[in-house]
């Protein structure tokens, strides 16, 4: 175990295959089984997944599969698969890293989900000044899911650190807001965040 995950900026810290069946629309080819169930994994990498620089010099995900669909005033709006909900846990960590004052309550408005856990991180943020670029930014190397529904998962996040320590963070999302938003813990139900082998990260998470 490192030490507590930074709750304020999150882990960044500069922190499987699911079944479901959905409802057939339009017309039905012949030969097609319109009850057949859809497979949904939980393991698979977003499609033709692409990295830019965003805020504070640290790297975002992107792609046009899956999202973010909305550049403005912060980057929002994800599919509603895994692959959305990944892509979702991941910004709104760069972004809550990243974000200088001016921008960061957009944050908490589009990326993070109403609630106790919100609310401290945003009265928290208010009291300092988050400005300058990141020279070696943390780099997403690869994840993990423990748990995944529709309307929420639990996604471990494997991060290498510019010092070369691995570490793993865990970043719920919930989708009851109509989009993938990060339920951000309170103060003192912050996670740790541990530090991981290379090994266990080839092994036991997907690599981005």
């Amino acid at each position: 175990m490192v030490s507590k995950a930074c709750w304020l900026v999150g882990f960044v810290v500069v922190s499987g295959v699911v079944m479901g069946v959905l409802s057939a629309c339009g017309d039905d080819p012949a030969g097609t089984d319109q009850n057949q169930p859809q497979v949904v994994s939980t393991t698979t990498v977003p499609e033709n997944l692409s990295w830019s620089i965003g805020p504070a010099g640290l790297n975002q995900p992107k792609n046009t599969v899956d999202g973010p669909f909305q550049s403005s005033p912060v980057p929002h709006g994800f599919s509603a698969t895994p692959q959305g909900a990944l892509l979702a846990a991941i910004t709104a960590q760069v972004w809550m890293a990243g974000a200088d004052d001016k921008v960061f309550p957009e944050v908490a408005n589009h990326l993070l989900e109403p609630g106790p856990g919100r609310d401290q991180w945003v009265q928290a943020r208010a009291l300092v000044t988050v400005d300058g670029r990141v020279t070696h930014p943390p780099l997403f190397a690869g994840f993990k899911f423990t748990e995944y529904t529709p309307d929420k998962a639990v996604i471990l996040i494997a991060v290498k650190q510019p010092d070369g320590a691995i570490t793993a963070y865990p970043v719920q999302v919930s989708h009851s807001s109509g989009d993938w938003r990060v339920v951000n813990p309170t103060q003192d139900a912050a996670p740790d965040l541990v530090e991981i082998t290379a090994d266990q990260l080839n092994k036991e998470f997907i690599p981005l």
